[in-house]
């Protein structure tokens, strides 16, 4: 590195010191040569984003995330608050630093606002069904039941149906607990910065802001701890909300934060291991990430070995493989059938480890084995001597055998092996960055050598009466030059447009295909049970009253519309990041193999009409290098976000199902017309640019400097040659 920058500045000063800047500038640019400070900063970049392990932890809520965490890095102190719910859990990030301090961001004021009009379109919709669902309650009613009975019942039927629209519910229950907090949302900043001298001020000033009862819970979006902690030297820790994130730019940018992970934990509890839930989640593990490796961890793994079959003779090692066995089997069963959902890349990756177990209430009953207060502590304890007593017979045999169960040992060796693997691919990096850099600085002091050794042999050719007759034929067709370039460099400028055009519009064409296939794909059906009343007919009032009314109710099976919102969601944003991808791809493609052609083009016409006897070669190709490298072309820049009604996630019915279809279909459709546009105006502003760039009378500017320089050279023969063989001893001294 330090040799690089090295050769990078000398470089540099000697280009300045010889006033060849100018000249230079074309080669410059082809071989992307920057100045050594820029240099610089690129290296100091390159190591300052990847020098931070970044580990993502998945999981629902109450899956055990907290108490895994709390394991992991507090040594199972319960510095976290256990989650509230899935829709006011807060994304938390946590980092190395001097100090505790914690940094709550809050929902800003739009973003409570759109929760507060979603929560209002959810009122709307549970009045209209709570008033629906009363007047059959009431047309139906013979048990007597009031008014106001009824209208509980209703009430609690149209909760229930809008808790099928998880993603809608999510609004309505997040706005619910803002209202029960009474606290003026206008009254809440932006943000907080709290600190705090001990773990245990920590963790009673964290429930006020991410505890289940917090009163600021509901407005937290999230936060970032920085600890004074070992393990975090070096790390970033991102614990994630979940799923059906009512907050779309919470959601975004926790999706961010795990694309940029290199290892992610998913932590499932055993009891219910890897659920729908699980797999959503893990919709944010894709190949463009570049995650580098992927564990699951089986939580509270202590409530599977009381099962009578696990327990077998009270063999602790014997129990934990029967318990880990099933679990494994199941992991390698899901996968297998999700399959052709993931390419092999990601298949490989969600398959290639073993799956971990975890007991957080192990690392619990450690740290407080003489005093547990913990009611849960208390009674896994007790269950783990009745069923093992040989190995909870004593203190010291007891926490060794739960250590062995708590398991963070062996996640903290997964870790570890990320971290040196990490340690090997940023060195990695570097090292291509440097050797590409420096290799570029080698082609340059190369060409700078060449055109040197030019001006040498031109200088040692050349006599200054020559050189004054060749500007005076310069001279002589100087308007011929010009029209002729401008013309051949406009000719290669309308064939690259059309060009351009034409594949821009090739490849747009298939992708949108791509979409709808997709919207198709995500279309699906399941069966749910309903219930409705059932008249049972007439009958003796005795009959009735003994054996029930006269109404009962029955349940019954229907079939629904679904649609998968996360992978309809994930295609369309695929999409449009495929967009900007290839509209930015392919001009910069096309730009790139053209200016290696005008070079040619232009050399070639310029001789054919004016004679090789009038122009030099070398000359032009210097000249035109330096025009074409400060032509000011259009570069090119896409919004690839996704319209708010498209932000949904899960699987969505009924009313929500309708909503995003409806979106996606406009959504398409205003994508069409903004990318056919876009083409047209990047198509019109690269003609623009080139039918303004007037290179032929640069060009003849430039090449009558060169030949006056020249000219200028060759008058003081012996100085010239005598600075230019010195700059030569500097470049060859220069080590690359």
């Amino acid at each position: 590195m330090e040799n690089l920058l090295k050769m990078s500045q000398t470089l540099e000063n000697l280009v300045q010191e010889n006033d060849l800047v100018g000249e230079l500038q074309g080669i410059e640019k082809e071989h992307g040569i920057r100045p050594s400070a820029e240099l610089k900063e690129a290296l100091d970049e390159k190591m300052e984003p990847e020098r931070d392990l970044k580990i993502g932890i998945l999981g629902r809520v109450k899956a055990g995330k907290s108490s895994l965490l709390n394991a992991l890095v507090f040594k199972g102190q319960n510095v976290l608050p256990k989650a509230a719910t899935p829709m006011t859990a807060a994304l938390t990030v946590l980092e190395y630093g001097d100090r505790f301090e914690a940094s709550i961001e809050y929902y800003s004021q739009d973003e409570i606002e759109t929760i507060k009009s979603n929560h209002a379109t959810c009122q709307n919709i549970l009045e209209n069904s709570q008033k629906e669902r009363f007047a059959e309650l009431k047309q139906n009613n013979r048990t007597g039941k009031s008014d106001s009975e009824l209208q509980e019942l209703a009430r609690e039927y149209a909760i229930k149906k809008l808790k099928d629209e998880a993603s809608l519910y999510a609004y309505y229950e997040q706005y619910e607990q803002i209202k029960k907090s009474g606290i003026n949302a206008s009254s809440i900043g932006e943000k907080e910065i709290l600190t705090c001298s001990s773990y245990d001020e920590l963790n009673e000033k964290l429930k006020d802001y991410i505890g289940s009862s917090g009163k600021y819970t509901p407005f937290t979006k999230s936060i970032t701890l920085k600890l004074n902690e070992e393990m975090l030297k070096d790390v970033k820790i991102i614990d994630t909300p979940g799923v059906n994130d009512p907050i779309v730019s919470r959601e975004e940018r926790t999706k961010a934060l795990i694309a940029k992970c290199d290892v992610v934990f998913l932590v499932s509890p055993a009891g219910q291991f890897l659920n729908d839930v699980d797999l959503e989640l893990l919709s944010n593990v894709n190949e463009k990430n570049g995650i580098k490796e992927f564990h699951i961890v089986a939580s509270q793994f202590d409530l599977q070995l009381s099962a009578p079959e696990i327990i077998g003779n009270g063999v602790l090692d014997e129990a934990i493989q029967r318990a880990l066995t099933p679990l494994s089997r199941q992991q390698k069963n899901v996968f297998e059938n999700k399959k052709s959902s993931y390419n092999d890349k990601i298949y490989e990756q969600l398959t290639r480890f073993n799956v971990l177990y975890s007991s957080g209430i192990s690392t619990e009953i450690i740290n407080n084995y003489d005093n547990l207060q913990d009611e849960n502590a208390t009674h896994a304890l007790g269950l783990f001597k009745k069923h093992y007593p040989d190995y909870f017979s004593n203190k010291e045999t007891a926490i060794s055998n739960l250590k062995k169960l708590s398991n963070i040992d062996e996640i903290l060796k997964a870790l570890e092996n990320v971290r040196k693997e990490k340690d090997e691919i940023i060195k990695g990096i570097m090292d291509n960055f440097i050797y590409s850099k420096k290799s570029a600085l080698n082609q340059y002091k190369n060409e700078i050598s060449a055109i040197i050794n030019k001006k040498i042999e031109v200088l040692n050719s050349t006599d200054i009466e020559e050189l004054k007759a060749q500007i005076e034929k310069i001279k002589s067709v100087k308007s011929k030059v010009v029209i002729n370039a401008n013309a051949a460099f406009e000719d290669s400028g309308a064939e690259l447009s059309s060009k351009l055009k034409e594949k821009l519009n090739t490849q747009i064409k298939a992708l949108f295909g791509g979409i709808s296939s997709a919207s198709e794909n995500a279309k699906g059906s399941e069966t749910v049970t309903k219930t409705k009343s059932i008249d049972k007919g007439a009958g003796f009032l005795w009959h009735r009253n003994i054996f029930g009314g006269r109404y009962e109710t029955k349940e019954y099976q229907v079939s629904i519309d679904t649609l998968n919102a996360s992978s309809l969601r994930t295609a369309a944003q695929d999409a449009v990041i495929e967009i900007s991808n290839i509209l930015g791809d392919v001009y910069s493609d096309n730009i790139r193999m053209w200016k290696k052609t005008i070079l040619k083009d232009l050399l070639t016409s310029l001789q054919e009409s004016v004679g090789d006897e009038a122009l030099d070669a070398d000359m032009i190709k210097q000249s035109v290098r330096n025009i074409i490298a400060n032509i000011s072309l259009p570069e090119f820049s896409y919004d690839t976000t996704l319209p708010a009604a498209l932000q949904k996630s899960g699987k969505l019915v009924g009313y929500e199902r309708d909503e995003f279809l409806n979106a996606l279909e406009s959504f398409q459709s205003e994508l069409r017309s903004r990318t056919n546009a876009d083409i047209k105006a990047i198509c019109a502003t690269l003609d623009k640019a080139i039918s303004n760039a007037n290179i032929g009378d640069k060009f003849i500017n430039s090449y009558e400097e060169k030949i006056e320089q020249l000219a200028k050279d060759a008058q003081d023969k012996e100085s010239s040659l005598a600075r230019y063989r010195s700059i030569l001893d500097q470049l060859n001294q220069i080590e690359g």
